[in-house]
Formats: structure tokens, C-alpha cells, sequence
């Protein structure tokens, strides 16, 4: 290795990285104490990004640095002797041979036992460069993957079960046709961020269908003389009974996918041509997000922290299943969760587990319900309290008590906009005035899907769009190249008087869109609002008049705001929200 002519490593960091001189002294302390490299203080305490860290020790060491690693690229015959396992733990990968050497990547620059190792493994001098953590785990996840691609089940080909545990799908070596279909089938919809993979017999085929951003798409499809074999196999792996087709099951996959712990909802129902399967993928490693994350603009962030640091009183989350309403509850929930709180939650699933806070789940085979956890909290002298769904009477009454005795709860219901909360608990029989005493907010919510950063167009909206939005084109117009304090600004916003348009390219698997964020009408619990609900109001009058006196902004508003600021598409807001016959 070359070092940079007459230059330290302390040097190089303070010319070429955000790190400050303070900074710099106070790691070279913590490395004096302690020992080590200035470089692993760097990194253990995050003073730095790793890429600019990563960056500096290239040019300190005389190294290259990639930035972007293409699979494309690596030569496969190299990996003949390169257990996958060994790469991952070393994190290096042999990339091709180039002037007798082979050139290979490393995310540890200091890792000179695995370079050694790799000179003897592969027989040839080695030529290091650098890269991230996380690029080069991607790159040995895709590179493997392609070699243990699954095969075609239209094949005729001699299978057999297994219900071997397996530790990582992607390190499984197993031959058998159907359990290597299966292991590629959630592989794959892991990595294409698919949140549930639906498995249909049909009269010929077995089609599997991938829900990816809220929306489904065709993945595969298979023999129909398979599909009791692909059923039995997924069954076995959710340790369900294989000989039971006639009865819907519900079981639970845990798994090691390409270094992620995903665990995975299965429910299967007997349907006349078959067993259909749909398995719900949580991926437990991902990380929680704050509010102003997750969509809200400066004036809603504001309220709802008002309203979730309020010492007590209902707030409710409204929408659909797969709205997002679960991740908007866990993001207030992260935002208060110190030492000085109590917060217990009852959930049906935990999704995500959050350090400081007691979870339960519920288990109605042995009457283990939302009613009966909640009821049980108050023995536990909680602040806080979410309750996952409020299904019923029982559940909507204690919730309520537990408001009015100083408690925070918070909950959802599924209605479609903000103002049908109040009506849906009345329907269980809450009393109006209760109602009213104790709910403190409604957040009715729906998920839309980003646009593409590579492949997004400005494009005019037609006059259509504009009469769905409710404005002219000259307030769309007004309103262009506004942000209203969204915190996503990696999309610029598009030309005064435009809106972005979907073309779709390989980077989002031609879709036209990667991610989601959530557009939000929230309905605060004020004294007009207060006094309406009293009388038993219309919801669709209540609506109305906080829209009008209040400035309330309905969902397809909100939306259009993201829209303006250049975060999604006119279409994708039409698409999840309602005319507002206001």
C-alpha cells in the first residue's frame, strides 16, 4: 500500500471529511485510553459518515475508492473458492482479474488477514480497493443469489419435502427443486421491498403475486401439478399441519434473508381450486422513523406533537389496512418514549419491537383480546397506552375510561376520513358526550407512492386532474415550487405549473416509483368540533365546517401539496383518495 506523499491520516480527514478539529482531539483522546486505530474510534463513534471515512483511508492508503459496485461485473468463476459465508463475515469480494492480479473490495481497510487469505484462496496476487458496509453485502447478496438462482418448476423434475431449519435462505445449499423455489420466491420478494407474497392456484397455473408499494404485480408462475407441493413446503416452514387443507391456518416464519431477520405472517385458505397462501413480510431490522419522516408538513408535525405529548385524552388513527397507520403510531410512540414514561402497548402483530417499551400481543385462544390486555394495563400504572385496533364495545369503553382516569391512549379505527371516527364509535354504543370528553385528535392517513428520482418528468396537469384537485391552474400554478416544511427534499420540486410524471426505468423495476409516504387530514378535537359531536352530528357536516372555519386540509389537499413539492404523482393521490363532496 501506498500512503498520500507527506500527508497523515489526521491530515487527510480534516482536508477532505465533515470532521472538525474538536472532533479529530477528542477521537485521538478516546484512541490514547483506549488503543486501537484512529480510524475504528471514527467508526464505532460515528463522528463521520462511513463513506467519507472509507474515502479519506483510500486516499491516506493509496487505494481505490467505488462508489457504485455492478454485479455485472464480478467474475463468477472467481467465487468457486470463496465460501459466501467468509464473505460476508470478512465483508470482501473478488471482483476480476486485471494485469495478473485480481482485483477484490473490501469494507475494512485494516482486514490484511482476509487479503492474505484471499491471495492463497484464489491463487493470485490481490489488488485491494474500498467500498461501504452496506454496498458490499449487497453486492455478495446479488452476486450469490444469481448462482443459486432457483429452477424452472415447469420442468419435470424429481422433487422431494424437507423441513430442515434453514439459518440464511441465501447460504442454504439444498437441491430440492421445490424448498429452492420456495427459498427464491421470498429472496426475491425481499428484495424487491414486497410487503406480501400472495401464492394462487389456478386452473392451469399457479400464479405468485408480489405486493410491492401497496400495489400487486405478476412475479412468477409455476406448474399447476406443484401447487399442493408449494403449499406443504411453506406450511412446513410456518409449522402448520400439512394435512389439513380443508380449515384456513395462521403461522409465523422466522428467517435469516440476505443478513436481514424478516419475520413472516402465513395464512392459508382452502379455495376450490386449492390452498391459497399469503405471507405478510416484516422486516425486523428496519429502522423506526420519526414523524417528520414519515410525511407530515411543519404545521401537522407541530399539532401532533401537541397532541402525543398531552398528559391524557384518545388519539385515533384512521384508514384502510395497509394505510400506514400501525408505523404513524410507533413513530409518536419512539418520539416520547424516555425514562419518565410508562408505555405499554396490545398489538395483533407486534410488528416492531422498540427498546423501553412493553409489548403485547394478543392470542384469542386463550382470551388474550385488546379489551382484556387493555384492562389489564390499568393494574400496571401505565402514561401511555396503544391499543392496536379498536374493534368493539368493550374495547372502545375501557379505552375511553382509561382517557378520562389520565391516561394517553392511542389506537385505530379503520373509517375512511378523519370525521367518520366520532360516528364509528357511537355506532359501538360510546355515548356522544364520551366522545367528545375524551377523543383529542382523529388522523385519518393514506400511504402514496414516491416518484422515481431517475426517471421522473415534468409534465403539465390536464384540466381533468385540476378539476379532481378542486383548483385552477393558475392557483396550482400559485402554489409551485413550495416545500411547506416536508423533510424529503431529495426530489426537487418541478417547474412552477407542473407536476412530476412516472416513466419508469430498471432503477424502479419500471413501476415509476420507489417508497411511499403518507398524506394525512387531521381533525384536532376543538370547541366547535367538541360541541358538534355532543349534538351527534353528521360526520360529513363536521367535516365540512372544520375545512371551511378551521382550514383542515383533506387527504387529496394534502396530497396535492406532495404533489407541488414534487414528491409523488397527481395520478398515484387520485388513486388512494376520494372526492371530497364537501
Amino acid at each position: 500500500m501506498m500512503y498520500a506523499d507527506d500527508l497523515t491520516l489526521s491530515q487527510v480527514l480534516l482536508r477532505d471529511t465533515s470532521l472538525t478539529r474538536d472532533q479529530l482531539e477528542s477521537a485521538v483522546e478516546a484512541q490514547r485510553v483506549e488503543g486501537g486505530l484512529l480510524a475504528e474510534v471514527l467508526r464505532q463513534q460515528r463522528m463521520i459518515p462511513e463513506e467519507e471515512l472509507l474515502r479519506a483511508q483510500a486516499v491516506y492508503l493509496g487505494l481505490e475508492y467505488i462508489s457504485k459496485l455492478e454485479p455485472d461485473e464480478v467474475d463468477t468463476e472467481l467465487l468457486e473458492e470463496l465460501p459466501i459465508n467468509y464473505a460476508k463475515t470478512h465483508l470482501v469480494m473478488p471482483l476480476y482479474r486485471e494485469s495478473g492480479a485480481v482485483k477484490v473490495v473490501l469494507a475494512d481497510p485494516n482486514a490484511l488477514h482476509a487479503v492474505d487469505d484471499l491471495r492463497t484462496m484464489l491463487g493470485a496476487e490481490v489488488s485491494p480497493s474500498l467500498a461501504t458496509t452496506d454496498n458490499v453485502l449487497e453486492l455478495i447478496n446479488k452476486v450469490y443469489a444469481r448462482q443459486t438462482a432457483a429452477v424452472d418448476l415447469e420442468e419435470n423434475e424429481e422433487f422431494q419435502g424437507d423441513s430442515e431449519e434453514l439459518v440464511d435462505i441465501i447460504d442454504s445449499t439444498d437441491e430440492a427443486p421445490i424448498i429452492r423455489w420456495v427459498n427464491s420466491l421470498i429472496f426475491q420478494a425481499v428484495k424487491e421491498r414486497a410487503s406480501d407474497i400472495h401464492i394462487e392456484p389456478g386452473e392451469r397455473e399457479v400464479v405468485v403475486r408480489y405486493r410491492i408499494d401497496g400495489v400487486l404485480y405478476e412475479s412468477r408462475r409455476a406448474n399447476r401439478n406443484y401447487a399442493s407441493s408449494i403449499a406443504a413446503r411453506v406450511k412446513i416452514m410456518a409449522g402448520l399441519n400439512i394435512a389439513e387443507k380443508r380449515l384456513p391456518q395462521d403461522g409465523r416464519i422466522r428467517r435469516r434473508i440476505a443478513g436481514k431477520d424478516i419475520d413472516m405472517r402465513v395464512a392459508t385458505a382452502p379455495t376450490a381450486r386449492g390452498e391459497r397462501i399469503t405471507i405478510r413480510l416484516l422486516d425486523k431490522t428496519a429502522v423506526l422513523l420519526d414523524l417528520a419522516e414519515i410525511g407530515f408538513s411543519q404545521d401537522h408535525l407541530k399539532s401532533m406533537n401537541e397532541l402525543i405529548r398531552r398528559p391524557h385524552g384518545i388519539l385515533l388513527v384512521t384508514g384502510p389496512t395497509g394505510s400506514g397507520k400501525t408505523t404513524t403510531l410507533y413513530a409518536a410512540l419512539s418520539a416520547i418514549n424516555n425514562a419518565d414514561k410508562n408505555i405499554l402497548t396490545v398489538e395483533d402483530p407486534v410488528e416492531y419491537q422498540i427498546e423501553g417499551i412493553s409489548q403485547v400481543q394478543v392470542n384469542p385462544k386463550i382470551d388474550l383480546t385488546f379489551a382484556s390486555g387493555l384492562r389489564s394495563f390499568l393494574r400496571h400504572d401505565p402514561d401511555v397506552i396503544m391499543v392496536g385496533e379498536i374493534r368493539d364495545k368493550e374495547t372502545a369503553e375501557i379505552a375511553v375510561q382509561a382517557s378520562l382516569t389520565g391516561h394517553l391512549v392511542f389506537s385505530t379505527l379503520h373509517t375512511n376520513d378523519a370525521a367518520t371516527a366520532v360516528t364509528r364509535l357511537v355506532e359501538m354504543e360510546v355515548e356522544p358526550f364520551l366522545v367528545a370528553s375524551s377523543v383529542v385528535g382523529m388522523l385519518a392517513q393514506r400511504l402514496v407512492r414516491k416518484v422515481c428520482p431517475e426517471c421522473m418528468k415534468p409534465k403539465p396537469p390536464t384540466e381533468a386532474d385540476l378539476v379532481a384537485l378542486g383548483m385552477s391552474r393558475e392557483e396550482f400554478t400559485e402554489l409551485g415550487g413550495q416545500t411547506f416544511g416536508f423533510k424529503d427534499t431529495k426530489r426537487p420540486p418541478p417547474p412552477a405549473g407542473t407536476a412530476y410524471h412516472a416513466e419508469g426505468c430498471a432503477s424502479c423495476l419500471g413501476t415509476g416509483y420507489t417508497g411511499r409516504i403518507g398524506i394525512y387530514e387531521l381533525l384536532m378535537m376543538t370547541d366547535m368540533v367538541r360541541a358538534m359531536v355532543v349534538k351527534d352530528t353528521d360526520a360529513n357536516v363536521i367535516k365540512k365546517r372544520a375545512v371551511e372555519e378551521e382550514g383542515m386540509r383533506t387527504l387529496r389537499i394534502d396530497g396535492t401539496r406532495k404533489v407541488i413539492a414534487g414528491m409523488t404523482t397527481i395520478e398515484e393521490v387520485m388513486r388512494v383518495t376520494q372526492e371530497d363532496a364537501l
